[in-house]
């Protein structure tokens, strides 16, 4: 079961503004005008705004990799594209890693959990 969202943001319905509406409030939709901020608020929220979609982008990676992912959402934006986004790093499965456990030889099993267990990563009922 996922996560109950606890409010919607709509961007796209009035261009400029974003429409909040809160799970369980009283006032419903909310609509806030970018544009009606005063010239020195949006002066910093574009660099803002530009550097948080840009780091968004670096999100559990690190590195050469991070890099790449920034460079490709920067690329995206240069051609108008809001959407782009850097590929999802890939997940593990803590299923899949318990199962592939159980299929190793006993010898295997206490090397695997020795080193597991040096990572500090916690995969019940093996460590």
């Amino acid at each position: 079961m996922g996560k109950t969202k606890k409010l919607t943001k709509d961007l796209t319905t009035k261009p400029g503004c974003v429409i909040i509406t809160v799970e369980g409030g009283e006032k419903g939709p909310m609509t806030f005008d970018f544009n009606k901020l005063p010239a020195a608020i949006q002066e910093k929220f574009g660099p803002f705004g530009y550097g948080h979609k840009l780091g968004d982008s670096a999100a559990g990676r690190s590195g050469k990799d991070a890099e790449a992912a920034i460079m490709k959402v920067q690329e995206g934006l240069m051609k108008g594209d809001w959407t782009v986004r850097a590929p999802a790093v890939p997940k593990i499965s803590v299923a899949e890693v318990a199962t592939n456990f159980s299929k190793l030889a006993p010898a295997e099993q206490k090397i695997a959990e020795k080193l597991l267990k040096s990572l500090g990563i916690s995969v019940p009922g093996i460590s």
